[in-house]
């Protein structure tokens, strides 16, 4: 496992870039890592989570985890599916098109059978002023805000600092009041009492249950693969093993902004074998359509 500052070193070295070279600026590297992961974890599902919600009469749809990236569980017949427990009794919701729901549905409330994801409404901005002075440590640096509410804020938001130029990611959430964020392009590319801010939550998920529910309380499970945390520091890490890999990803988009895509698809043919055997070690017998052949030796 390699952290942000090792990625880079790598990155380097493979590019064989000379010292002092301006042309991997630090944000272009993190931006071309965090693709990778992205790609990574969606294809492999090698990060994996369970969402539990609880049902309110008469409401049909939840908000989903802000690291929600996709569903991966799916049953003998190919369909998602999640489980539901109405206190007593655990029974399996299958995936529907949102579309098919929308059509179909009726007033009627009942206990659900069926459930789309579809995509939530952008959140809205948060905004205010830093409320302490946190210099930079790694790239990383903190930004509290003793009035504000970052109660809709998640990693991987985009952040700026107005005051002094600078435009970054959220790296984590410590509480509601104090995040912890990578800054480029400005001043101080760091936190000042009196730098004012500006937050602008990413694309979030809902679960929409068909029918809605005509009781509370119920529980339903949502398995899901997550969406990785951002590395744009020195110190942090991707935690997957495999997180090397993301050199050769970053190496292919820095080629094709080179105007050499054969040097870069050169690459990426490695990053997709990577890929694909990673994919393969996680997903073995998890698939619908594989099935196990018994070899033995005629006598």
């Amino acid at each position: 496992m390699s952290d942000g500052k090792d990625l880079r070193r790598r990155l380097k070295e493979l590019l064989d870039e000379e010292s002092g070279s301006t042309w991997l600026d630090a944000r272009s590297c993190y931006d071309y890592f965090y693709d990778g992961a992205l790609d990574f974890v969606d294809r492999t599902g090698c990060l994996r989570s369970v969402q539990t919600i609880s049902t309110v009469a008469t409401v049909s749809e939840y908000n989903l985890n802000p690291d929600f990236l996709r569903l991966y569980l799916r049953n003998s017949g190919g369909d998602y599916f999640l489980k539901y427990n109405d206190t007593s009794n655990t029974t399996f919701l299958t995936w529907k098109n949102y579309e098919d729901i929308y059509y179909q549905s009726s007033v009627t409330s009942g206990q659900p059978t069926r459930f789309s994801i579809i995509d939530a409404a952008l959140t809205d901005r948060a905004t205010g002023t830093a409320t302490s002075t946190n210099a930079s440590v790694g790239g990383e640096s903190t930004l509290t805000a003793a009035a504000g509410n970052f109660a809709n804020v998640a990693a991987g938001d985009t952040v700026n600092n107005t005051t002094d130029g600078s435009t970054g990611i959220v790296l984590s959430k410590t509480s509601s009041t104090v995040l912890v964020t990578a800054l480029f392009g400005g001043t101080g590319n760091d936190w000042a009492a009196g730098d004012a801010y500006v937050i602008q939550p990413g694309a979030r998920f809902k679960l929409v249950l068909d029918p809605v529910p005509s009781t509370s309380a119920h529980t339903v499970s949502v398995p899901y693969i997550q969406r990785p945390d951002p590395v744009y520091s020195d110190y942090g890490i991707y935690r997957f093993i495999n997180s090397a890999v993301l050199v050769k990803y970053a190496f292919w988009m820095f080629k094709y902004r080179d105007k050499e895509p054969n040097f870069g698809d050169a690459m990426y043919k490695f990053w997709e074998a990577e890929v694909s055997k990673k994919a393969g070690s996680i997903n073995a017998g998890q698939r619908p359509d594989s099935f196990i052949v018994n070899m033995k030796r005629r006598r």
